[in-house]
Parts: C-alpha cells; structure tokens; sequence
C-alpha cells in the first residue's frame, strides 16, 4: 500500500446477500462502490479492498486512513465451510473493527452460525508451536478488533421486565451461558465462550427495515435517500458514527499499523493459508518487522544520501561532522519507521550502518584525493608564477612576498582546496621552493647592492677627482686671474702715466693754442702791415707766412698726438672693463668653492680691491679723457686749415645669451669656468630655456 502513516480497517462479514456491500458504500458516502446485485449469487469473492482509502482524524486530531473490506458470505452455497473460516479469519487478524452483519435478531441459530469463531481459534495460532486452548484464546483476544454485532431488518423491541435495553445489554444478555447440562449445552456455551474472549471489545447495533416495497428492496442502492424510512435514515447516520468512532488505526500489541505493515500482514496471513498452514501472527509480525526494518534501512540510507551535502569542503573534520548529521537524520529515519524486536532493529540498524559508512569512507577518500590534487595543482601553479617573479630582474624579497600573500589569500579562499593535506603542502612549499627562491632573490639582491655602493663608490672617487680636479683649475684660473688682475694693475698705472703725459700734453696743446691764437692774431696783423708793405717788403712776407705755416701745422701734429693718447686711454678702459667682468666672473666660481679654496679666495679679494682702485682711478682718467676731449674740438676749429678730429671708437656689441644655441651656451658657460653648471644641466637633460637663465645669472653676477 501506498499509505505510510497510520490506517484503520473496517471489514463487514456475514451471510451472503444480506447488504454488506450496501453498509460499506454508506461509509464511502456514495450509492455505488463496491458491487451490489439483487440476484441469489453473491457479487463478492474472497475479500475485496477499496482501492483509495478514507482519510479521517483520531480523536487526538492526528491523521490516518480507513481501509474499508468487503467480505464472501461465510455460507455461500458454493464454498466449504473450511474456506468461510478461512476469510473469516483473515478478515479478523487485518481488521481494527469488525463488522458482523446479519439479518434479524440474535438467536441460537445466528450464534451456531457464529460458530466461527471457534474455529479461528484451530486456524490462527498467537505464536509457533502454541496449542489451541483457553490460554490461546485469551491471548490471541490481545490480537483481536473491535467487534460490532450489526443486527439487519430489527423489528423486535428490547425490553426485559419491563425495562429498556440497549443492543449492548441485548447482545451481552445473548452471550450468557445456558443453564444445564450436556453435549448440546456445552457445544452452545462454548460458541457463547469463543466470541467474549476473541471479542472483549464488543457492541450491537440495531437498524429497522429500509422500506416495505419488496421490489425497491432488491435495488436498495439506487432509492433516493428521501423515499426510505426516517428512522432508517437516522439509524444509518448515527452507524456510520458508531464505526467511524471504533475504527480507529490498527494496533498490534504496542505497534500502530501503517499501510505497508497491513499490506505485508496480509501478505504473510494469505501464504499461510494459502500453503495449508495455520497463520501465526507472531509469525506473520516478525515477517512484517524484518520487512519493515528493511524498508526502515533502505529509507534511513535514502535520507543519508539525501540529506549529505556534497558541496561540503573536503576537510577531515567538515566531512565527518557532516557525516555524523546526515547519520542521526537517517537514525531518526530508521527510528520512526523501524518496528519488531531489538535484535531485528539492531541487525538492519547495523546494516545501513554498515553501507552508510562504507560510502561515506568512499566518498571522503575520493574528496580527500581530489582535494590534495587540487590544492597540488594550486602549489604548481604558485611555484611557476613565482619562478617567474623571481627570475624578473627587478625582483626584490618584498616583492615575492606580496605575491604569496595574493596567492595565499586565493588559496585559503579556494571551496576546492580542502583538507589535511592544504596546509601542509602550503608549509611544504613555503619552506622549500618558496624558501629557495627567496634565497636567490636576496642574493641577487645583496650582489646588486654590492655592484651599486661599488658603482657609488666609484662614482664618489670621480667626482672627487673631478672636483679635485676643478679646484686645481679654478685655483690656477684664480692665479691667471691676479696676474690678469696685477698686469691690469700694471696696464692702469701705465695709462695713469700715459693720461697724465696726455693731460700735460692737453695743457701744452691749450697754452700753444693761446699762443697760436695770440699768434694768428700778431700774424694777421703782421700779415695786414707786410700786406701794406708788400711791395717793399715781398719776400719778408713770404717767408713769415711759411713760418706762420708751419707754426699752425706743428700745433695740427699735436692735436693728432693727442687724439691718439685719448684713443689709447679708450681701448684701456674697454680692456679694465673686460677684465672686470673676468674679474666678477673668477670671484662667483671663488664663492662657490670657497670651503675648497680658501686661499684663492683671499687673493681674488685682493684682486678685486685692487680692481675697484683701479676702477676709481680710470673713473677720473676717463672723466679728465671726456673733459679732454670736449677741449680737442675746440682747438681743432682754431686751426687754420679747420682739420677734423679723429672719431672716437665705439664699444663692442653686447651678449645676448637668447640668439644663441644650447651649443653655443654650453661652449660661451665652459668658457667662464662654469663646468659644474654645464654638466649638472647635462644630467638633468635641461632645455634651452634653462641654459639661456644660467647665461643671463652669469651675466647679472658680471
């Protein structure tokens, strides 16, 4: 049966063609069901079951099903009476209530009918090897359904000495033993024995004729419920109340029946017969018991791989804590549905057991296998990304650090890397190939570090010998610098001189002017008086002329000397001028390796105060050159012959550092001994922009 909770079994048993079939369509609460015919052959072979059972609560509110079986008549005409006590007895041992229907009161002809009972007793056994008896009869009454005598067609009124009696007393007062003595009394009180020790929970129910129409009667099944008697109506509704109340779920000694336990009874019950045997319920109970632990196993095996959670991480511990739950689920499983003694339950217990474990270690070894695969394949592919990392030549120790970290955070997070063996090739991989490679890289590290304070090292030795090397020449620059500077000096006092002997000359051009022009002024007048006496005195006059002439030329050559010595004292000062910008250009270099060049540093201060005395002094030699100059014109308009002055020369043309090349602004910066600032301009890679901004400081400096 398809029904695993709980069931009830109604049966209804009886003499053929009595309405059996109509009381079990009633309680399926329809006019059709199982089959009823007016004819004298009976519709009913065997014991049939209705196919979909009925669901109904028990007085707890809990669920179960209503088995309903119709029965063979005990007396069909064309069976044996062997084969009525069998289904008689078959349908006691699977019924919860049992349904005795029978037409009439309760008389000795319906008990000797009732003479079944006693022989249930020869044809059911409790357990093995027990014999029939009082003692087999009380204990298969432990065994036995509830019983209701349903009594058909009643028109008798039950009352006894003038009091009412209820079909229970009627049906209690039936079963008294006879008074008296003999084969025939004993033979009546013992059907009277049998059926209140068989059936110690017992009642009788009584129901009037449906209607009188015999016709109607025969097809009982199709009359509206309207066109039969009220208190046949009424007394349907409260039997159908009666059963459904005592129809509760089956038990067999503390054991509720579900759907396939009845359906294995019924199994053992009918082999039984079937082979001759008497049916044993001990018997038919263990059988059912094996084959419900069975089921038990199979359905706690069932919910075990149901239940396992597969996606579980393969670690040892996660495994079996999940394989302990999914066993006490399918404990509990086996629990609720195993049944029998505790050897049976212990064995099949054991069993699923047994297959539960032998999966389980299955299963956690293929996880464990395929977990460590996969946690190797993991490591593999780690060494090989940090092979490579480590093998970059900007590897560092930091470096492959970070990187097994990332890893390490991947493969702590990995669902697949699981179990014992995740950790320990972790350790194995960290302190070995992770370890070696760490090795190489600070290795490589501290070579790198060696090579470059090697490289640093003798870096530092050629800047040394470079500066070494610019302290050398700035000193000798700053030596060249005060012979420049000495010689300058030297060139200054000599221009001194010669603007001194200029300006005497000057004083002597001026007072030889005075007396030119005091001169020209007797010669005119002389020249006006030989004119006068020109005829007398001709050649006198020509020669004073030329005399006159030659006065005024020899003063001429003394201007143009003069002219010279101011051209000369120019190009001095155009020369101090140049040399003072050297000058200015040696003391920045001065400055700046002044902790290096302490003493070129007090000789180019010396140089420089000589320099600015210098400096005073051609301040006033080209103030009295300015002053001289102003005077030469003078003179040279006085000349007879008016003779221009020499031009006084221009200065050259300035450094414009923004119309020339990086080239050239590299070669102009060397020149004024600023090496350093090219070549640190050179590192840097600077543009032009910067090279014309050290041209212009230079020149600012100057």
């Amino acid at each position: 049966m398809s029904v695993n909770g709980p069931v009830g079994v109604v049966s209804v048993c009886g003499r053929a063609r009595q309405g059996k079939s109509y009381i079990l369509n009633q309680l399926l609460g329809q006019s059709s069901g199982f089959v009823v015919a007016p004819t004298h052959r009976p519709c009913t072979k065997g014991l049939w079951m209705w196919s979909s059972p009925v669901e109904r609560l028990s007085p707890d509110g809990s669920k179960y099903h209503l088995v309903l079986l119709d029965t063979e008549g005990i007396d069909a005409y064309d069976q044996t009476g062997q084969y009525s006590t069998q289904i008689f007895s078959l349908a006691v041992l699977l019924s919860s209530l049992f349904v005795y229907n029978q037409m009439g009161g309760i008389d000795e002809a319906a008990l000797d009918r009732l003479s079944l009972v006693t022989e249930v007793t020869k044809h059911v056994r409790v357990r093995a090897g027990s014999s029939a008896g009082e003692g087999e009869e009380n204990e298969l009454a432990n065994f036995t359904p509830a019983f209701l005598w349903l009594l058909r067609d009643f028109y008798l009124t039950l009352e006894e000495d003038g009091r009412q009696l209820t079909p229970r007393e009627y049906l209690e007062t039936a079963l008294r033993p006879v008074a008296g003595s003999g084969r025939a009394v004993e033979a009546k009180n013992a059907i009277r024995a049998s059926i209140t020790a068989l059936f110690p929970n017992r009642d009788c129910f009584s129901l009037v004729r449906p209607m009188s129409d015999e016709r109607a009667l025969q097809r009982l099944e199709t009359v509206p419920a309207a066109q039969l008697r009220p208190e046949f109506r009424e007394g349907l509704a409260r039997l159908t109340r009666v059963i459904f109340a005592r129809a509760q779920p089956k038990r067999l000694g503390s054991q509720t029946i579900t759907g396939s336990m009845l359906a294995a009874l019924a199994e053992a019950y009918v082999l039984a017969i079937n082979r001759g045997a008497v049916p044993t319920i001990a018997t038919a109970w263990q059988g059912v018991a094996e084959a419900e632990c069975r089921r038990a196993a199979d359905a706690a095996e069932a919910a075990y791989r149901a239940n396992f959670n597969r996606g579980v991480p393969a670690e040892e511990g996660r495994l079996d804590a999940e394989h302990a739950r999914c066993l006490a689920l399918a404990a509990s499983t086996f629990a609720s549905t195993a049944i029998g003694e505790p050897a049976v339950r212990e064995a099949n217990a054991a069993r699923w057991r047994e297959r539960c474990e032998r999966e389980f270690q299955a299963l956690r070894k293929e996880r464990l296998a395929s977990a460590e695969l996969e946690c190797q394949k993991l490591v593999n592919a780690a060494a090989a990304h940090l092979t490579q990392v480590a093998a970059r030549e900007d590897a560092t120790v930091e470096l492959l650090q970070r990187e097994l970290g990332a890893w390490e955070a991947r493969y702590r997070a990995s669902p697949a890397a699981a179990g014992a063996a995740k950790w320990r090739l972790h350790a194995d991989f960290v302190s070995g190939p992770f370890a070696a490679m760490v090795t190489g890289v600070a290795a490589r590290q501290e070579a790198a570090a060696r090579q470059r304070a090697a490289d640093a090292e003798r870096r530092a030795e050629q800047a040394e010998a470079r500066h070494a090397e610019r302290e050398r020449a700035a000193a000798a620059r700053a030596a060249e610098h005060e012979r420049a500077a000495t010689a300058a000096y030297g060139q200054v006092q000599g221009l001194q001189q010669q603007l001194a002997a200029a300006t005497a000359a000057a004083d002597a051009a001026r007072r030889g002017e005075a007396a030119a022009r005091q001169a020209a002024s007797a010669a005119q007048a002389e020249l006006a008086a030989l004119r006068q006496q020109a005829s007398a005195a001709g050649a006198d006059s020509e020669r004073w002329a030329s005399e006159a002439l030659g006065a005024a030329q020899a003063r001429a050559a003394a201007a143009a000397e003069r002219d010279s010595a101011v051209a000369d004292v120019r190009a001095a000062a155009a020369a101090l001028a140049s040399e003072r910008t050297a000058r200015a250009a040696a003391e920045a270099r001065a400055t700046e390796a002044a902790t290096r060049a302490s003493d070129a540093e007090r000789r180019l201060a010396a140089a420089e105060a000589a320099q600015r005395d210098v400096a005073t002094r051609l301040a006033g030699a080209e103030a009295e050159a300015r002053a001289a100059q102003q005077r030469v014109p003078e003179a040279s308009a006085m000349e007879a012959d008016g003779a221009p002055s020499p031009a006084v020369g221009s200065a050259p043309g300035a450094f414009d550092p923004a119309k020339k090349t990086i080239a050239e602004l590299k070669a102009w910066l060397t020149e004024q001994g600023e090496e350093d600032q090219v070549w640190d301009l050179n590192v840097r890679k600077a543009k032009k922009p910067e090279y014309v901004a050290a041209a212009q400081a230079l020149l600012s400096r100057s």
